[in-house]
Protein backbone atom coordinates (compact mmCIF):
# COMPACT_ATOMS: atom_id res chain seq x y z
CA UNK A 1 0.00 0.00 0.00
CA UNK A 2 2.62 2.49 -1.11
CA UNK A 3 1.87 5.80 -2.83
CA UNK A 4 2.48 4.32 -6.28
CA UNK A 5 -0.52 2.02 -5.60
CA UNK A 6 -2.73 5.07 -4.98
CA UNK A 7 -4.33 6.18 -8.26
CA UNK A 8 -5.64 9.73 -8.63
CA UNK A 9 -7.95 10.98 -11.38
CA UNK A 10 -7.80 14.75 -12.04
CA UNK A 11 -10.94 16.08 -13.72
CA UNK A 12 -10.87 19.70 -14.88
CA UNK A 13 -11.64 21.38 -18.19
CA UNK A 14 -8.64 23.71 -17.80
CA UNK A 15 -5.47 22.03 -19.10
CA UNK A 16 -3.02 24.12 -17.08
CA UNK A 17 -4.71 23.07 -13.82
CA UNK A 18 -4.45 19.40 -14.77
CA UNK A 19 -0.77 19.81 -15.71
CA UNK A 20 0.08 21.72 -12.52
CA UNK A 21 -1.64 19.12 -10.34
CA UNK A 22 0.30 16.32 -12.04
CA UNK A 23 3.55 18.27 -11.49
CA UNK A 24 2.71 18.60 -7.80
CA UNK A 25 1.49 15.03 -7.16
CA UNK A 26 3.67 12.77 -9.30
CA UNK A 27 6.97 13.73 -7.57
CA UNK A 28 5.20 12.79 -4.31
CA UNK A 29 4.95 9.22 -5.64
CA UNK A 30 1.29 9.08 -6.68
CA UNK A 31 -0.03 7.69 -9.99
CA UNK A 32 -2.22 10.18 -11.84
CA UNK A 33 -4.76 10.13 -14.66
CA UNK A 34 -6.47 13.22 -16.05
CA UNK A 35 -9.68 14.02 -17.90
CA UNK A 36 -10.99 17.26 -19.37
CA UNK A 37 -14.69 16.47 -18.98
CA UNK A 38 -17.09 14.45 -16.89
CA UNK A 39 -17.80 12.11 -19.79
CA UNK A 40 -14.08 11.35 -20.28
CA UNK A 41 -13.63 10.93 -16.52
CA UNK A 42 -16.34 8.23 -16.35
CA UNK A 43 -14.69 6.27 -19.18
CA UNK A 44 -11.31 6.38 -17.41
CA UNK A 45 -12.94 5.52 -14.11
CA UNK A 46 -14.67 2.46 -15.54
CA UNK A 47 -11.47 1.03 -17.06
CA UNK A 48 -8.99 1.80 -14.26
CA UNK A 49 -8.70 1.38 -10.49
CA UNK A 50 -9.15 4.93 -9.22
CA UNK A 51 -8.79 5.64 -5.49
CA UNK A 52 -9.14 9.44 -5.40
CA UNK A 53 -10.89 11.85 -7.78
CA UNK A 54 -10.04 15.56 -7.79
CA UNK A 55 -13.18 16.90 -9.47
CA UNK A 56 -13.92 20.39 -10.81
CA UNK A 57 -17.46 21.41 -9.91
CA UNK A 58 -18.10 23.70 -12.90
CA UNK A 59 -17.42 22.14 -16.31
CA UNK A 60 -18.95 22.24 -19.75
CA UNK A 61 -21.05 19.21 -20.64
CA UNK A 62 -21.61 16.86 -17.73
CA UNK A 63 -21.51 18.88 -14.52
CA UNK A 64 -19.32 18.09 -11.55
CA UNK A 65 -22.38 17.14 -9.48
CA UNK A 66 -23.57 14.64 -12.10
CA UNK A 67 -20.03 13.23 -12.49
CA UNK A 68 -19.84 12.77 -8.73
CA UNK A 69 -23.17 10.91 -8.66
CA UNK A 70 -22.08 8.53 -11.43
CA UNK A 71 -18.72 7.85 -9.77
CA UNK A 72 -20.42 7.01 -6.49
CA UNK A 73 -22.94 4.79 -8.31
CA UNK A 74 -20.05 2.82 -9.81
CA UNK A 75 -17.94 2.65 -6.62
CA UNK A 76 -19.21 4.25 -3.45
CA UNK A 77 -15.82 3.75 -1.71
CA UNK A 78 -13.93 6.09 -4.05
CA UNK A 79 -12.71 9.26 -2.34
CA UNK A 80 -13.85 12.41 -4.19
CA UNK A 81 -12.55 15.92 -3.49
CA UNK A 82 -14.42 18.81 -5.14
CA UNK A 83 -12.39 21.68 -6.64
CA UNK A 84 -14.26 24.88 -7.35
CA UNK A 85 -13.73 28.60 -7.71
CA UNK A 86 -17.37 29.07 -6.70
CA UNK A 87 -17.44 27.25 -3.38
CA UNK A 88 -20.54 28.19 -1.43
CA UNK A 89 -22.15 26.58 1.57
CA UNK A 90 -25.00 25.27 -0.56
CA UNK A 91 -22.80 23.78 -3.32
CA UNK A 92 -20.43 22.24 -0.79
CA UNK A 93 -23.24 20.68 1.22
CA UNK A 94 -24.83 19.44 -1.98
CA UNK A 95 -21.56 17.78 -3.03
CA UNK A 96 -21.04 16.23 0.41
CA UNK A 97 -24.63 14.96 0.35
CA UNK A 98 -23.75 12.96 -2.75
CA UNK A 99 -20.61 11.54 -1.17
CA UNK A 100 -17.77 14.05 -1.62
CA UNK A 101 -14.99 13.65 0.96
CA UNK A 102 -13.98 17.33 1.03
CA UNK A 103 -13.75 20.40 -1.16
CA UNK A 104 -10.96 22.80 -2.12
CA UNK A 105 -11.54 26.38 -3.16
CA UNK A 106 -9.58 27.73 -6.13
CA UNK A 107 -7.00 29.15 -6.31
CA UNK A 108 -5.12 26.75 -4.03
CA UNK A 109 -1.41 26.37 -3.29
CA UNK A 110 0.75 23.31 -3.91
CA UNK A 111 0.96 22.76 -0.14
CA UNK A 112 -2.84 22.88 0.15
CA UNK A 113 -3.33 20.15 -2.45
CA UNK A 114 -0.46 18.00 -1.11
CA UNK A 115 -1.86 18.21 2.41
CA UNK A 116 -5.39 17.28 1.34
CA UNK A 117 -4.27 14.45 -0.96
CA UNK A 118 -1.97 13.05 1.75
CA UNK A 119 -4.91 13.08 4.15
CA UNK A 120 -7.01 11.19 1.58
CA UNK A 121 -4.11 8.76 0.98
CA UNK A 122 -3.85 8.10 4.72
CA UNK A 123 -7.57 7.43 4.84
CA UNK A 124 -7.28 5.05 1.86
CA UNK A 125 -4.31 3.24 3.42
CA UNK A 126 -6.12 2.89 6.72
CA UNK A 127 -9.23 1.60 4.93
CA UNK A 128 -7.19 -1.00 3.05
CA UNK A 129 -5.53 -2.20 6.24
CA UNK A 130 -8.88 -2.56 7.93
CA UNK A 131 -10.28 -4.68 5.08
CA UNK A 132 -7.52 -7.23 5.68
CA UNK A 133 -8.69 -7.96 9.19
CA UNK A 134 -10.40 -11.33 9.35
CA UNK A 135 -13.60 -12.12 11.24
CA UNK A 136 -11.69 -13.07 14.40
CA UNK A 137 -10.30 -9.53 14.68
CA UNK A 138 -13.55 -7.63 14.06
CA UNK A 139 -14.26 -7.13 17.76
CA UNK A 140 -10.89 -5.33 18.05
CA UNK A 141 -11.59 -2.89 15.24
CA UNK A 142 -11.91 0.19 17.45
CA UNK A 143 -8.55 -0.44 19.12
CA UNK A 144 -6.74 -1.13 15.83
CA UNK A 145 -8.31 1.92 14.22
CA UNK A 146 -7.03 4.11 17.04
CA UNK A 147 -3.53 2.59 16.71
CA UNK A 148 -3.35 3.15 12.96
CA UNK A 149 -4.56 6.71 13.32
CA UNK A 150 -1.87 7.27 15.95
CA UNK A 151 0.80 6.23 13.40
CA UNK A 152 -0.53 8.72 10.86
CA UNK A 153 -0.56 11.44 13.51
CA UNK A 154 2.96 10.47 14.61
CA UNK A 155 4.32 10.90 11.09
CA UNK A 156 2.78 14.36 10.77
CA UNK A 157 3.99 15.52 14.19
CA UNK A 158 7.57 14.31 13.63
CA UNK A 159 7.90 16.64 10.61
CA UNK A 160 7.57 19.68 12.89
CA UNK A 161 9.89 18.54 15.71
CA UNK A 162 13.34 20.14 15.76
CA UNK A 163 14.93 17.96 18.45
CA UNK A 164 16.02 14.33 18.13
CA UNK A 165 15.35 13.69 21.82
CA UNK A 166 11.86 15.22 21.67
CA UNK A 167 11.03 13.13 18.63
CA UNK A 168 12.32 9.95 20.29
CA UNK A 169 10.14 10.62 23.33
CA UNK A 170 7.10 11.16 21.09
CA UNK A 171 7.76 7.83 19.32
CA UNK A 172 8.19 5.89 22.56
CA UNK A 173 5.16 7.51 24.22
CA UNK A 174 3.00 6.73 21.17
CA UNK A 175 4.02 3.06 21.17
CA UNK A 176 3.71 2.70 24.94
CA UNK A 177 0.59 4.74 25.67
CA UNK A 178 -1.48 4.59 22.47
CA UNK A 179 -0.50 1.28 20.86
CA UNK A 180 -0.23 -0.38 24.27
CA UNK A 181 3.15 -2.13 24.58
CA UNK A 182 4.41 -2.56 28.13
CA UNK A 183 8.08 -1.92 27.35
CA UNK A 184 9.56 0.16 24.54
CA UNK A 185 13.15 1.07 23.64
CA UNK A 186 14.23 3.35 20.79
CA UNK A 187 17.86 2.86 19.70
CA UNK A 188 19.96 5.20 17.56
CA UNK A 189 22.91 3.64 15.69
CA UNK A 190 25.95 5.73 14.72
CA UNK A 191 28.11 5.43 11.60
CA UNK A 192 30.28 2.78 13.26
CA UNK A 193 27.28 0.57 13.99
CA UNK A 194 27.31 1.30 17.73
CA UNK A 195 23.86 1.65 19.34
CA UNK A 196 22.71 3.94 22.11
CA UNK A 197 19.33 4.13 23.81
CA UNK A 198 17.67 7.34 22.73
CA UNK A 199 14.50 6.85 24.79
CA UNK A 200 12.76 4.07 26.70
CA UNK A 201 9.64 3.32 28.72
CA UNK A 202 8.55 0.52 31.08
CA UNK A 203 12.02 -0.71 32.13
CA UNK A 204 13.22 -0.62 35.73
CA UNK A 205 16.75 0.53 36.56
CA UNK A 206 18.20 -2.99 36.44
CA UNK A 207 16.60 -3.75 33.08
CA UNK A 208 17.74 -0.40 31.65
CA UNK A 209 21.36 -1.45 32.09
CA UNK A 210 20.71 -4.48 29.87
CA UNK A 211 19.19 -2.60 26.92
CA UNK A 212 22.42 -2.66 24.87
CA UNK A 213 22.68 -6.40 25.52
CA UNK A 214 19.13 -6.75 24.20
CA UNK A 215 20.10 -4.92 21.01
CA UNK A 216 23.17 -7.14 20.51
CA UNK A 217 21.15 -10.27 21.22
CA UNK A 218 18.62 -9.52 18.53
CA UNK A 219 20.83 -7.82 15.95
CA UNK A 220 24.35 -9.20 16.23
CA UNK A 221 23.50 -12.70 17.40
CA UNK A 222 20.34 -12.89 15.26
CA UNK A 223 18.37 -14.13 18.23
CA UNK A 224 14.81 -15.25 17.37
CA UNK A 225 11.86 -13.35 18.77
CA UNK A 226 9.92 -15.04 21.52
CA UNK A 227 6.16 -14.71 21.84
CA UNK A 228 6.29 -11.52 23.90
CA UNK A 229 9.00 -9.47 22.16
CA UNK A 230 9.61 -7.88 18.78
CA UNK A 231 12.68 -6.11 17.36
CA UNK A 232 12.53 -3.91 14.24
CA UNK A 233 15.59 -2.34 12.59
CA UNK A 234 15.31 1.10 10.99
CA UNK A 235 17.11 1.16 7.63
CA UNK A 236 18.23 3.77 5.12
CA UNK A 237 19.36 1.85 2.04
CA UNK A 238 21.82 -0.67 3.53
CA UNK A 239 22.66 1.42 6.59
CA UNK A 240 21.08 0.76 9.99
CA UNK A 241 19.92 4.05 11.51
CA UNK A 242 18.31 2.65 14.64
CA UNK A 243 15.89 0.08 16.00
CA UNK A 244 12.70 -0.36 18.02
CA UNK A 245 12.32 -3.03 20.69
CA UNK A 246 8.94 -3.79 22.28
CA UNK A 247 7.56 -6.22 24.85
CA UNK A 248 4.13 -7.31 26.03
CA UNK A 249 4.03 -8.89 29.48
CA UNK A 250 0.69 -10.70 29.66
CA UNK A 251 -0.08 -11.58 26.04
CA UNK A 252 1.78 -12.63 22.91
CA UNK A 253 2.77 -10.16 20.22
CA UNK A 254 0.62 -10.90 17.18
CA UNK A 255 1.41 -10.38 13.47
CA UNK A 256 -0.67 -7.19 13.50
CA UNK A 257 1.49 -5.85 16.36
CA UNK A 258 4.62 -6.57 14.33
CA UNK A 259 3.10 -4.80 11.32
CA UNK A 260 2.38 -1.72 13.43
CA UNK A 261 5.95 -1.53 14.76
CA UNK A 262 7.36 -2.07 11.25
CA UNK A 263 5.15 0.76 9.94
CA UNK A 264 6.34 3.04 12.73
CA UNK A 265 9.97 2.15 11.91
CA UNK A 266 9.37 3.31 8.35
CA UNK A 267 7.80 6.57 9.52
CA UNK A 268 10.81 7.26 11.76
CA UNK A 269 13.38 7.00 8.93
CA UNK A 270 12.92 10.53 7.45
CA UNK A 271 12.99 11.99 10.95
CA UNK A 272 16.36 10.40 11.81
CA UNK A 273 17.82 11.35 8.42
CA UNK A 274 17.00 15.01 9.05
CA UNK A 275 19.40 14.94 12.01
CA UNK A 276 21.91 12.45 10.59
CA UNK A 277 22.62 14.79 7.67
CA UNK A 278 21.85 17.98 9.64
CA UNK A 279 19.51 19.19 6.89
CA UNK A 280 18.12 22.19 8.74
CA UNK A 281 17.52 25.13 6.42
CA UNK A 282 19.89 27.63 8.05
CA UNK A 283 21.29 30.49 5.98
CA UNK A 284 24.81 31.89 6.27
CA UNK A 285 25.60 35.30 7.74
CA UNK A 286 24.15 37.96 5.46
CA UNK A 287 26.76 39.68 3.29
CA UNK A 288 27.18 43.46 3.69
CA UNK A 289 26.77 44.05 -0.07
CA UNK A 290 23.83 43.59 -2.48
CA UNK A 291 23.21 40.23 -4.12
CA UNK A 292 25.24 39.84 -7.32
CA UNK A 293 23.66 36.81 -8.96
CA UNK A 294 19.88 36.74 -9.33
CA UNK A 295 18.76 33.16 -10.00
CA UNK A 296 15.15 32.54 -10.94
CA UNK A 297 13.07 30.55 -8.47
CA UNK A 298 11.98 27.17 -9.79
CA UNK A 299 14.89 27.15 -12.26
CA UNK A 300 17.55 24.49 -12.82
CA UNK A 301 20.86 25.61 -14.32
CA UNK A 302 24.09 24.06 -15.57
CA UNK A 303 27.39 25.96 -15.33
CA UNK A 304 30.15 24.69 -17.61
CA UNK A 305 33.56 24.91 -15.97
CA UNK A 306 36.45 22.64 -14.99
CA UNK A 307 37.27 23.91 -11.50
CA UNK A 308 33.71 24.81 -10.36
CA UNK A 309 34.80 28.14 -8.89
CA UNK A 310 32.06 30.17 -10.57
CA UNK A 311 29.32 27.81 -9.43
CA UNK A 312 30.32 28.04 -5.79
CA UNK A 313 30.67 31.83 -6.05
CA UNK A 314 27.05 31.98 -7.23
CA UNK A 315 25.97 29.54 -4.53
CA UNK A 316 27.76 31.51 -1.79
CA UNK A 317 26.27 34.77 -3.06
CA UNK A 318 22.77 33.33 -2.70
CA UNK A 319 23.24 31.72 0.73
CA UNK A 320 24.71 34.92 2.13
CA UNK A 321 21.57 36.82 1.09
CA UNK A 322 18.92 35.13 3.19
CA UNK A 323 18.58 32.00 1.03
CA UNK A 324 19.09 28.57 2.61
CA UNK A 325 21.51 26.34 0.73
CA UNK A 326 22.26 22.63 0.47
CA UNK A 327 25.50 21.42 -1.15
CA UNK A 328 25.69 17.90 -2.58
CA UNK A 329 29.30 17.43 -3.66
CA UNK A 330 31.90 14.96 -4.83
CA UNK A 331 34.59 17.25 -3.40
CA UNK A 332 35.12 16.65 0.34
CA UNK A 333 32.95 19.19 2.19
CA UNK A 334 35.68 20.41 4.56
CA UNK A 335 37.74 21.84 1.71
CA UNK A 336 34.72 23.64 0.21
CA UNK A 337 33.63 25.00 3.59
CA UNK A 338 37.12 26.36 4.14
CA UNK A 339 37.50 27.83 0.65
CA UNK A 340 34.14 29.60 0.62
CA UNK A 341 33.55 30.18 4.36
CA UNK A 342 30.33 28.17 4.39
CA UNK A 343 29.91 27.51 8.10
CA UNK A 344 26.16 26.88 8.42
CA UNK A 345 25.40 25.28 5.07
CA UNK A 346 24.59 21.55 5.24
CA UNK A 347 26.65 19.26 2.96
CA UNK A 348 26.12 15.77 1.59
CA UNK A 349 29.28 14.08 0.34
CA UNK A 350 28.99 11.68 -2.60
CA UNK A 351 31.34 8.90 -1.59
CA UNK A 352 31.52 5.14 -1.20
CA UNK A 353 33.65 5.62 1.92
CA UNK A 354 31.40 5.63 4.98
CA UNK A 355 31.67 8.73 7.09
CA UNK A 356 29.86 11.82 8.33
CA UNK A 357 27.19 12.99 5.88
CA UNK A 358 28.33 10.59 3.15
CA UNK A 359 26.03 8.79 0.74
CA UNK A 360 26.88 6.29 -1.96
CA UNK A 361 26.60 7.57 -5.56
CA UNK A 362 24.57 4.43 -6.28
CA UNK A 363 21.68 5.62 -4.08
CA UNK A 364 20.17 8.16 -6.48
CA UNK A 365 16.62 7.80 -5.13
CA UNK A 366 17.87 8.41 -1.61
CA UNK A 367 19.87 11.46 -2.73
CA UNK A 368 16.65 12.78 -4.27
CA UNK A 369 14.79 12.10 -1.01
CA UNK A 370 17.34 14.03 1.04
CA UNK A 371 17.18 17.00 -1.33
CA UNK A 372 13.39 16.88 -1.22
CA UNK A 373 13.41 16.85 2.60
CA UNK A 374 15.59 19.95 2.58
CA UNK A 375 13.73 22.10 0.05
CA UNK A 376 10.33 21.04 1.42
CA UNK A 377 10.98 22.94 4.66
CA UNK A 378 9.24 25.97 3.17
CA UNK A 379 12.16 28.40 3.15
CA UNK A 380 13.67 30.14 0.12
CA UNK A 381 16.38 27.70 -0.97
CA UNK A 382 19.08 26.74 -3.45
CA UNK A 383 20.81 23.40 -4.07
CA UNK A 384 24.20 22.95 -5.71
CA UNK A 385 24.91 19.48 -7.12
CA UNK A 386 28.61 19.03 -7.90
CA UNK A 387 29.49 15.53 -9.03
CA UNK A 388 27.27 14.64 -11.99
CA UNK A 389 30.37 13.23 -13.71
CA UNK A 390 30.95 10.93 -10.72
CA UNK A 391 27.32 9.83 -10.62
CA UNK A 392 27.42 8.98 -14.33
CA UNK A 393 30.62 6.96 -13.89
CA UNK A 394 29.05 4.91 -11.08
CA UNK A 395 25.64 4.38 -12.70
CA UNK A 396 24.91 5.09 -16.37
CA UNK A 397 24.21 8.28 -18.24
CA UNK A 398 20.57 7.31 -18.90
CA UNK A 399 19.94 6.67 -15.20
CA UNK A 400 21.60 9.95 -14.19
CA UNK A 401 19.59 11.83 -16.83
CA UNK A 402 16.36 10.49 -15.29
CA UNK A 403 17.67 11.57 -11.89
CA UNK A 404 18.27 15.10 -13.26
CA UNK A 405 14.76 15.16 -14.73
CA UNK A 406 13.20 14.16 -11.40
CA UNK A 407 15.32 16.71 -9.54
CA UNK A 408 14.37 19.45 -12.01
CA UNK A 409 10.65 18.71 -11.51
CA UNK A 410 11.09 18.73 -7.73
CA UNK A 411 12.86 22.10 -7.81
CA UNK A 412 10.12 23.53 -10.03
CA UNK A 413 7.26 22.34 -7.83
CA UNK A 414 8.96 23.46 -4.60
CA UNK A 415 9.99 26.82 -6.12
CA UNK A 416 13.63 26.26 -5.22
CA UNK A 417 16.79 26.64 -7.36
CA UNK A 418 19.32 24.15 -8.70
CA UNK A 419 22.91 24.83 -9.79
CA UNK A 420 24.83 22.02 -11.53
CA UNK A 421 28.54 22.68 -12.24
CA UNK A 422 29.74 20.47 -15.08
CA UNK A 423 32.93 19.72 -16.98
CA UNK A 424 31.49 19.29 -20.48
CA UNK A 425 34.65 17.52 -21.68
CA UNK A 426 33.61 14.44 -19.70
CA UNK A 427 30.44 13.95 -21.76
CA UNK A 428 29.74 13.31 -25.43
CA UNK A 429 28.14 15.92 -27.67
CA UNK A 430 24.89 13.93 -27.69
CA UNK A 431 24.88 13.71 -23.88
CA UNK A 432 25.44 17.47 -23.58
CA UNK A 433 22.44 18.09 -25.84
CA UNK A 434 20.27 15.87 -23.62
CA UNK A 435 21.48 17.64 -20.47
CA UNK A 436 20.70 21.04 -21.97
CA UNK A 437 17.15 19.89 -22.70
CA UNK A 438 16.70 19.64 -18.92
CA UNK A 439 18.96 22.40 -17.55
CA UNK A 440 19.31 26.03 -18.63
CA UNK A 441 22.89 27.08 -19.40
CA UNK A 442 24.00 29.75 -16.94
CA UNK A 443 26.68 31.92 -18.50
Amino acid sequence: MEKDDFNILIVDDEEYIRKNLKLILEPEGYNTFDARSGEEAIKIFQSNKIDLVLLDLKMEGMSGEETLKQIKDINSETIVVIMTAHATLDSSLEAIKYGAYDYLKKPFSGEDIKRLVFKAYDRWKLSNLITHYNNELKHRYVKRNRELLSIITLSERLRDIDSLNKGAKLVVDTIHDVVGFDKVAFYLVDGNGDPKVLNKSGFDSKESKRLLDIYNSFHINKNNHDHNTFFSLIYFEKDILGALYVEKLDMPIEPEDQTLITLISGEITPFILKFKYNLSANGEEEAPFPIKYEIQKGGSFVVYEKMYNKSFEIFKDLVTHNISGLAVTRTPPDSIKKSYSLEKTPFIWLSKVEGTNTISPLYLNSILTLIKDFISQGKDSVVILEGIEYLASQNSFDIVLKFIQALKDLVLVQNSRLIVPLNRDTFTHKEIILIEKELHVLK
